[in-house]
C-alpha cells in the first residue's frame, strides 16, 4: 500500500501587509522532509510515523511553509500548488492521499486557498482515492475542503501540542479506507460565532468544556473521529469562525447530530468565548508590582503565530517610559541587527528599534545599549513547543543590553516565542527578569509556562488585536456573532 504525503501549511493574516511571497517560503522535498520532521511532533511528523506502525509505504513528497503573514500571492500559489499537483501526479498512482494543510490559508486569487488544493489534488487522483487532511485548530474551514476530502481531522490542543498524533490517527483511518474496513462520511456544522483570540486556550474555560465534548462523541455507536476548529478571526473570508465536524463510518445522519452536539456547547458559551484583556499600562504596572518575576506579558495585538509584524514597541515604549526594570524581549528588526554586527560584541551603539514594518505596531523605540552576543540565530529544541515544531532559525540576532535596564534580543527574521532555546542559546536567562514579553496568546503557553510566575495576556494594538472591531470585513459571513449580537442558531 503506498501513499503519498504533501502539504503546504499557512495561516493567512489578511489584515498583514507583508505578502506571502514566493521567496518568503520554505520548501522542503522528499528526504528533505524526513530529515527536518522525522524527530518533530508535526503533522508531517506524525504522517511520517504512520508508515512503520502501520506497515505501509508513505511516500513525502513536498511541504511547503511560511510563517503566519499576508496573503499569498498568484505567483507563490501557482508554483508551489503546480510543484505539488505535479509530483502527485508524476509519482502516482497511490492508494491514498495524505495532506498537511493548516487550513487559514488564502491566496489573492482563492479566498479558501486549503479547500483549492485538495480539489486539485482530487482531480488528479481521481474520486475513488481516499484523500486525509489535517488542519490545525485555527483553520476556517470549508465545505469544500470536506467535500473534497475523504478524513479530515483537526488538532484539539491549543497551544498545538497534538500535530503528530492527530496526522497519525488520520493515516490510520485512510488506511482502514483502503482496506475496506470503513466508509467515513464527513459532516461540518458551522454556527455563526466566533471565538475571540483570548479566549482560544483549551487549558482553560470555556474552550476546555468544548473540546472535552469530543471523547462524548467519540463513544458513540461507529463515529471514526471528531474534531472542534477555533477558527482565525485575522482572515476576511467566508467561512472565518468555529466549525465543527464529525466522521461517522457510513451514516451521515449521526455524523451530523454529533457536530451539532459539539457546535451546541460552544453557542451556549458565546458570550463567555468573547473577552477582554488589560492594556498595557495596567498590565506593567502589575507587573512591576509583583513580589517576584518573572511575569509573561503576552503581547497580543503582536502575535507572531497569528500573522503579525513581530517588531511591535508598544510594550517596549511604555516600559520605557514607566521606568520598568529587568525587561526582556524579542524584536524582529534585521536593521537595527546589521548595526550591531557593524559595531561588534561589547560595543555601545544608539539606534532605533522596531515599528519598522508597518504604522500598526508602534514607532522605533531609540534605545542606547551594549551589544552582549551575536549569533546565526540556529537552535533546535527537543521539548514540546506549540505546533511540534522541533528546528528554528531567527536569523542573524542581536543581544542588546540597554541603559534602561532592558534586554532585547534582535532578530533578522520573523521568529514566534515558542520555545526558550530562542533565549537561552544567545546565553539570556529569562528566570532573571521581572518582566518578559512573549508576542503571543497561546503558543508561548508550553515554553514560557516553565519559567512563568504569572502570565499575563495583554491588548495591544496590531494585525492580531484582540479587539476585532478594529477590522473592517468584507467577505465574512452574516450574521456573526459577536459582531451581529442578535444572531441566531
Amino acid at each position: 500500500m503506498r501513499l503519498a504525503a504533501l502539504g503546504l501549511a499557512h495561516e493567512t493574516n489578511t489584515f498583514s501587509s507583508v505578502p506571502a511571497s514566493y521567496d518568503r517560503w520554505e520548501i522542503l522535498r522528499g528526504d528533505e522532509i524526513r530529515q527536518k520532521h522525522a524527530t518533530a511532533t508535526t503533522s508531517m511528523a506524525g504522517m511520517l510515523a504512520a508508515s512503520e506502525r502501520l506497515g505501509v509505504e508513505i511516500v513525502p513528497l513536498l511541504f511547503a511553509n511560511t510563517g503566519p503573514i499576508g496573503t499569498i500571492t498568484r505567483d507563490a500559489f501557482d508554483r508551489i500548488v503546480g510543484e505539488m499537483m505535479a509530483l502527485l501526479r508524476e509519482r502516482g498512482p497511490w492508494d491514498g492521499v495524505l495532506m498537511a494543510q493548516h487550513g487559514a490559508a488564502v491566496s489573492e486569487e482563492y479566498p479558501d486557498a486549503d479547500g483549492e488544493i485538495v480539489r486539485r489534488a482530487r482531480e488528479v487522483v481521481g474520486p475513488n482515492v481516499p484523500i486525509g487532511v489535517t488542519p490545525d485548530m485555527h483553520a476556517n474551514l470549508s465545505q469544500k475542503l470536506i467535500e473534497q476530502s475523504t478524513v479530515t481531522v483537526v488538532y484539539r490542543t491549543n497551544p498545538h501540542l497534538d500535530p503528530k498524533e492527530r496526522a497519525e490517527e488520520c493515516a490510520e483511518l485512510i488506511v482502514r479506507t483502503i482496506k475496506g474496513e470503513i466508509r467515513p462520511v464527513q459532516a461540518l456544522e458551522m454556527p455563526p460565532l466566533v471565538v475571540n483570540i483570548v479566549k482560544q486556550y483549551t487549558g482553560e474555560e470555556p474552550m476546555k468544556a468544548i473540546v472535552e465534548g469530543i471523547p462524548a462523541v467519540l463513544a458513540r455507536p461507529g463515529i471514526l473521529s471528531a474534531s472542534v476548529a477555533e477558527g482565525y478571526p485575522y482572515a476576511d473570508v467566508e467561512e472565518m469562525g468555529m466549525a465543527f465536524l464529525a466522521i461517522h463510518d457510513g451514516d451521515l445522519s449521526a455524523a451530523q447530530d454529533a457536530a451539532r452536539y459539539l457546535a451546541d456547547l460552544a453557542w451556549e458559551r458565546r458570550l463567555a468565548l468573547q473577552g477582554d484583556v488589560p492594556f498595557p499600562t495596567e498590565a506593567l504596572q502589575y507587573a512591576d508590582a509583583a513580589p517576584e518575576g518573572p511575569i509573561v506579558l503576552m503581547d497580543v495585538g503582536d502575535n507572531i503565530g497569528g500573522g503579525s509584524s513581530a517588531d511591535s514597541t508598544y510594550l517596549l515604549a511604555e516600559a520605557k517610559r514607566l521606568g520598568i526594570k529587568r525587561f526582556l524581549q524579542t524584536l524582529y528588526d534585521p536593521e537595527a541587527v546589521t548595526a550591531c554586527e557593524a559595531a561588534g560584541v561589547g560595543a555601545t551603539v544608539t539606534l532605533p528599534v522596531g515599528g519598522k514594518t508597518d504604522d500598526l505596531h508602534g514607532s522605533p523605540v531609540t534605545v542606547t545599549g551594549t551589544v552582549r552576543v551575536l549569533f546565526d540565530g540556529l537552535y533546535e529544541d527537543p521539548l514540546p513547543t506549540h505546533g511540534g515544531w522541533r528546528f528554528f532559525d531567527g536569523g542573524t540576532t542581536a543581544v542588546l543590553d540597554t541603559t534602561d535596564d532592558h534586554t532585547l534580543i534582535l532578530t533578522s527574521k520573523r521568529a514566534g516565542n515558542t520555545s526558550l532555546e530562542q533565549l537561552y542559546s544567545v546565553g539570556v536567562d529569562p528566570e532573571r527578569f521581572k518582566v518578559v514579553v512573549a508576542k503571543g496568546v497561546v503558543s508561548p503557553r508550553p515554553a514560557y509556562s516553565r519559567v512563568a510566575k504569572e502570565i499575563v495576556l495583554v491588548n495591544t494594538p496590531g494585525v492580531t488585536t484582540s479587539d476585532l472591531s478594529f477590522f473592517t470585513y468584507h467577505r465574512r459571513r452574516k450574521p456573526l456573532y459577536p459582531f451581529e449580537p442578535d444572531a441566531t442558531y
